[in-house]
């Protein structure tokens, strides 16, 4: 495992040298002779990597000295005699370690790829320019300069620290190793690059590009098949975020109106979608979708090409847990707080590891590189977690064009499209044009086809709205009780987060954010952008927005499932994930009087598999009777003797898996489901199984000659798993999980030509929808960061952990430091003195900073 954390140094320039030998461009990536140069290659790359032991900068606009000191892992603690200046700070030692982070991503939400990556990214920045990111975040920066308030002068202050550490770096030789291989410079730091952080985050957790999927699936199914298939509510199998007695409270005393407008939703369905749109229509979306895929994904000969996943949006896997107890719950009798959030296991990491002092505020958790505030931690007196909503906020419009795709149709009306013409720049290549589209709903994504054919989709995001998160952000991290954070809540706006939170004596959370209030009540598919009949009319308001405080139950949680019952009075979102991480964790909550600060990390490395035990009481009833091969009742028996925890250590897990796949395949398996369509979720299935029978959707195609029920269904998945299993691995033993199963860390960038930079695969345990989440046969999202609070203690005492480490550098010791108690799921404490004093033990660096 130490091996394949090593350095990679020696490895990226053998490979690039065999790629290209070492006076040749590989794409835009210089010369290799130059990086192998003695005095100004590699080395001289590598030696900016180590920090000076001791150093003094003077910085423009700061109002008092500020101390940083870098501990043993590299994480700064920041003392300043205010919140500005502890930011200015914050913006240098981001800068200082993850500079080439702090560049590619407000690329990715601005739409710049192909001014670093070249040519092969000028459909990536075409598509990413479309979505109306980079638009967004601009009419926010309008908004808060013109308010010119707390947002204004944190973002500058961020600004002044992140351009003193670039002001620093004079010759191309002294720049981090990306941006040597890559051939270009950063580009300075402004207040738009901090928002366009944030858009990225609302990118990553929110955009979608299933609409026109889920509107060829109702035209597929028709309304009534749909309708059970792709169900509004979930249909079991999870627990919800807020608990039923807070639910029949109803958090702002709309039990009644809530209560009345679900049960006239559940006797006639709303249709949110209005008239479908033209097969045209339909069409054109399907087409700028797989075309804005395809421009994410498309591999070719250039291995400077991006694989996609940075810039793609959401995709299952990212979601996240956070669960609190409360002090009766509590081993210590006080509460405890836990939060792991599941996004890429990127390097450089996703998060960035700081400690911020004032007089006003000791605070300590990670901030997102570009942030000029950390998002999840905790102060003396309060602690927060994160979790996405996985609420619908996004909608697609099928335009009506006219007049050569200048025009719309709207309402009987024509409306001319907003034009704005734009240039990509391209590393290595020509400029390229780009005309940007409006509507009075939001960016549009153009197709020209045959002729004067046109095809529009419109889109309506909450990224297109202002947000105040920054605000909320500042508010959190000074808050001084429960209160006074779920105040600060008021102020979050993208993207919707399931908040949890807590103080000495309370435990609360709330789903925070812009919940859109949609004319015709939401939902799936492809909508009429021909007329107002689907348009937002507003926000939920706050005390409207799911949430709970102090429950009588005495614990709290969230894990992306469906946050309340189906008589909440708000359209949420139309295709929630089956919730076993909700099932697990409350089981664990419920199961154990109280709980210790070592339960709560030990829930968060658990790998029980719900899947089995949701089937396991299905395969029991089957017996064998002859009607199963000697092969699959070995497998059917083995299955109910195995414990469910997808362990390292574990053969049977390889089985379940088998079994579980081959399951889902054959259920799935009608031509209503073929291409890139979402399948239904395992909650339907499991419902078909228990309730329906004799479905018709349970009878497998490959068999013509007979009709299966339930029974038959699960019958034939055994011996297909038993044959699969057989064909293999044989007569010989199935490998233990921990041999298959891997954990991947991937290049921030997931370039071939810096894969080098990767760690990994290693072993890891988990499966998919584990409470430590592992999906695939190669894990590539999972917890970006482990963190538990607990108030026993005054201060609250934290511990935590992420993926990779402070440096962004690969030349760093610090750059995967972590890695190796990342996957063995263990803590770093973490220390929030409040004097530079209490760290000088095991420092490594200390930096004095002063007014210019």
């Amino acid at each position: 495992m130490l091996r394949r954390f090593g350095p990679p140094v020696l490895g990226l320039v053998l490979a690039a040298a065999l790629l290209a030998g070492l006076g040749t461009r590989v794409g835009s990536l210089p010369p290799l002779g130059m990086l192998l140069d003695p005095a100004d290659g590699l080395y001289r790359t590598a030696r900016q990597a180590a920090y000076p032991e001791r150093a003094e900068l003077a910085i423009d606009g700061l109002e008092a000295p500020v101390t940083v000191v870098r501990d043993a892992r590299g994480v700064p603690h920041i003392f300043a005699e205010n919140h500005a200046d502890a930011t200015a700070a914050l913006g240098y030692v981001v800068a200082q370690d993850r500079l080439f982070q702090l560049d590619f991503i407000p690329r990715v939400a601005s739409g710049r790829l192909a001014a670093a990556f070249g040519p092969s990214s000028v459909q990536t920045d075409r598509f990413l320019r479309a979505t109306g990111m980079d638009w967004g975040a601009k009419n926010n920066l309008r908004r808060i300069r013109k308010e010119g308030g707390k947002e204004w002068k944190l973002l500058n202050a961020y600004t002044r620290g992140v351009n003193a550490y670039l002001g620093q770096l004079e010759m191309p030789e002294e720049l981090p190793l990306e941006f040597r291989l890559l051939g270009y410079r950063p580009t300075r730091w402004s207040p738009l690059q901090s928002l366009r952080v944030l858009q990225y985050m609302t990118f990553d957790l929110t955009y979608r590009t299933d609409a026109a999927r889920y509107a060829t699936l109702r035209r597929r199914l028709g309304p009534r098949a749909y309708r059970r298939l792709y169900p509004r509510w979930a249909t079991g199998l999870f627990s919800p975020m807020v608990p039923p007695e807070e639910s029949r409270k109803g958090a702002a005393g709309r039990e009644e109106r809530e209560a009345s407008a679900s049960s006239n939703s559940a006797r006639k369905p709303r249709q949110a979608n209005g008239p479908p749109p033209t097969v045209r229509g339909l069409r054109s979306a399907k087409s700028l979708f797989a075309q804005a895929r395809a421009s994410l994904n498309t591999r070719d000969d250039n291995r400077n090409k991006l694989r996609g996943t940075p810039t793609r949006g959401f995709t299952s896997g990212k979601g996240s847990n956070n669960w609190a107890v409360a002090g009766r719950r509590s081993a210590t009798g006080r509460p405890l707080l836990a939060n792991d959030m599941h996004l890429s296991l990127s390097l450089p990491a996703v998060f960035y590891e700081a400690h911020l002092v004032t007089p006003q505020a000791n605070a300590y958790g990670v901030a997102i590189p570009g942030t000029p505030t950390v998002v999840a931690g905790y102060n003396d007196d309060v602690a927060w977690g994160l979790t996405n909503t996985s609420a619908d906020q996004i909608d697609h419009y099928a335009l009506g064009l006219t007049d050569g795709g200048q025009a719309y149709r709207f309402e009987g009306e024509v409306r001319p499209l907003r034009t704005t013409m734009d240039t990509i720049e391209v590393n290595g290549g020509d400029p390229v044009r780009d005309t940007l589209y409006y509507s009075h709903h939001g960016p549009v994504l153009m197709e020209q086809g045959a002729g004067d054919e046109f095809g529009a989709v419109a889109l309506r995001w909450v990224a297109h709205e202002p947000s105040r998160t920054l605000q909320a952000l500042y508010r959190m991290t000074r808050a001084e009780d429960a209160g006074e954070l779920r105040d600060a809540l008021r102020y979050w706006d993208t993207p919707m987060q399931n908040v949890i939170y807590a103080d000495s004596s309370e435990i609360g959370i709330v789903a925070a954010g812009l919940l859109p209030v949609r004319k015709g009540g939401g939902g799936a598919g492809l909508l009429d952008g021909t007329t107002s009949r689907n348009d937002w009319t507003g926000r939920v308001p706050f005390d409207e927005l799911p949430q709970a405080r102090a429950p009588q139950r005495g614990y709290l949680f969230s894990n992306n499932q469906q946050p309340t019952g189906s008589t909440y009075g708000h359209y949420l979102n139309h295709d929630w994930r089956t919730g076993y991480r909700s099932m697990r964790i409350d089981s664990l909550l419920r199961g154990k009087k109280r709980h210790s600060r070592a339960d709560l990390k030990r829930y968060q490395a658990d790998v029980r598999v719900m899947q089995h035990a949701v089937l396991a009481p299905l395969l029991d009833t089957l017996g064998n009777g002859g009607a199963l091969s000697p092969r699959a009742d070995r497998l059917r028996r083995r299955l109910l003797g195995w414990d469910g925890k997808a362990s390292r250590g574990s053969r049977r897990v390889v089985g379940f898996d088998a079994f579980y796949r081959a399951l889902r395949s054959l259920t799935w398996d009608e031509v209503t489901f073929s291409g890139e369509v979402p399948t239904p979720e395992d909650a339907v299935l499991h419902q078909l199984l228990a309730e329906r029978p004799q479905s018709r959707w349970l009878d497998v195609q490959a068999t013509p000659d007979r009709r299966e029920d339930a029974t038959g269904l699960l019958r034939v998945a055994l011996e297909t798993a038993a044959d699969t299993l057989a064909s293999r691995y044989g007569d010989r033993p199935r490998p233990r999980w921990g041999a298959r199963h891997k954990v991947l860390f991937r290049h921030l960038t997931q370039n071939e030509a810096l894969s080098a930079l990767s760690r990994g695969p290693v072993s890891y345990p988990g499966y998919d929808a584990t409470l430590s989440p592992a999906r695939g046969d190669t894990a590539t999202h999972s917890a970006a960061w482990r963190m538990v609070v607990d108030f026993s203690t005054d201060p609250p005492t934290g511990q935590g952990i992420y993926p990779g480490g402070q440096s962004g550098t690969p030349f760093s010791p610090l750059y995967d430091l972590h890695l190796k108690s990342y996957v063995n799921f263990a803590y770093y404490d973490l220390k929030k003195p409040r004097c530079p004093g209490a760290l000088a033990d095991g420092a490594l660096a200390r930096l004095e900073l002063r007014p210019k």
